[in-house]
């Protein structure tokens, strides 16, 4: 009898795993510690990739904030551990081979700011290094608490490998460059001509982990700048 209840528990577990991890187009987003985690279970064959994207309005401005690449059938998750003060839409873009291009359900998750305060003071009490060291203060040793920005979607921190992914799409036809300064606003890396459509930047280029301001150069004109996070 006892062999039967270990056959059924056992044959009953994979179930119970797809129940909580609902298959594509939903998803489930469950928050935590002001960390807003995305979970789903892919079902498809032949996925080129799997964009996670955000947006403040639901509508339309959708960035990219990560990216899965060749994912295969099963759960697969993510966490968005820098959440919008306030409302927070998510869908994924899933790209099949061929690129047929598909798109999840939507889905708002709102965070009042106060939690994600008392969450990064949390956080600073620990000594994680999520918490950026305060380089404006002459103090040593000094902390203050992450800034909040929207990820571009051309230059971006990989959340699977930590890696900086560059998605130039025209490199071939342009003349880009990329310039990364500290906080202290020193340059740290230079990327003199991008010539791939498609780059990964390894993340051991950087001094050390933290926020990295970057300029992206079309020739001479300055065609973007934002922020990438090295952790």
């Amino acid at each position: 009898m006892n062999s039967f209840r270990l056959l059924l528990i056992l044959f009953l577990l994979p179930f119970v795993a797809q129940a909580q991890y609902p298959e594509l187009p939903s998803m489930s987003v469950v928050t935590e510690n002001a960390q807003n985690k995305l979970s789903w279970t892919c079902q498809y064959d032949g996925v080129k990739s799997i964009a996670i994207q955000r947006s403040a309005d639901s509508v339309k401005n959708f960035n990219t904030i990560g990216v899965l690449n060749n994912p295969k059938k099963g759960i697969q998750s993510y966490i968005d551990n820098r959440p919008l003060a306030g409302k927070n839409n998510y869908r994924l873009q899933i790209m099949f081979a061929g690129d047929v291009e598909w798109f999840s359900n939507l889905y708002k998750v709102i965070l009042d700011s106060n939690v994600i305060a008392k969450s990064m003071e949390g956080i600073i009490k620990t000594g994680s290094t999520n918490a950026n060291t305060d380089y404006n203060n002459s103090g040593s040793g000094s902390v203050s608490t992450d800034f909040y920005y929207t990820p571009s979607s051309q230059i971006y921190t990989n959340p699977y490998t930590g890696h900086i992914n560059i998605s130039l799409k025209d490199a071939l036809t342009k003349k880009y460059s990329i310039r990364f300064y500290d906080p202290k606003k020193n340059e740290v890396l230079r990327v003199s001509r991008v010539t791939k459509p498609m780059l990964i930047l390894d993340k051991n280029n950087f001094n050390s982990p933290g926020t990295y301001h970057f300029q992206l150069y079309d020739g001479t004109t300055l065609s973007e700048t934002g922020y990438i996070t090295i952790y």
